[in-house]
């Protein structure tokens, strides 16, 4: 049983092998087949511009979701300086406001990494 699935998967391996050759040599053969460099150079050109969009994408977010945060937090210091919340509910606006400023902290060291990434790759 062993050695009949080494057997089978040898014979694919060998088939694949054979398969990717043959289709390598038959583009050269022909003529017709494009330059593979001319290839590489357009889906290049083409994957950086997609890795560029979806970067500035993933910057616009980290953004808005900073903005969120930092309108979330000024609401609690709002609600702090109030002075009409409870005991308990102090408590656990300054446990949240402490954990929003770790939030905060996190998400603005993913956008200055974001934008160092965009100006090496993306602004040339």
């Amino acid at each position: 049983m062993v050695k009949g699935r080494l057997l089978v998967a040898l014979v694919a391996v060998v088939l694949g092998a054979t398969a990717a050759s043959g289709a390598a040599f038959a583009q050269d053969g022909r003529g017709t087949a494009p330059a593979a460099a001319d290839v590489r150079g357009e889906r290049g050109e083409r994957d950086q511009r997609a890795f560029c969009e979806r970067l500035e994408s993933k910057i616009h977010q980290l953004r808005g979701a900073l903005g969120r945060l930092e309108a979330i937090e000024s609401h609690i210091e709002r609600a702090i300086e109030s002075g009409t919340l409870t005991e308990e509910q102090l408590v656990r606006a300054r446990h949240a406001l402490a954990k929003i400023e770790r939030m905060e902290e996190a998400l603005e060291e993913q956008l200055e990494r974001a934008l160092e990434v965009f100006e090496e790759r993306c602004r040339r």
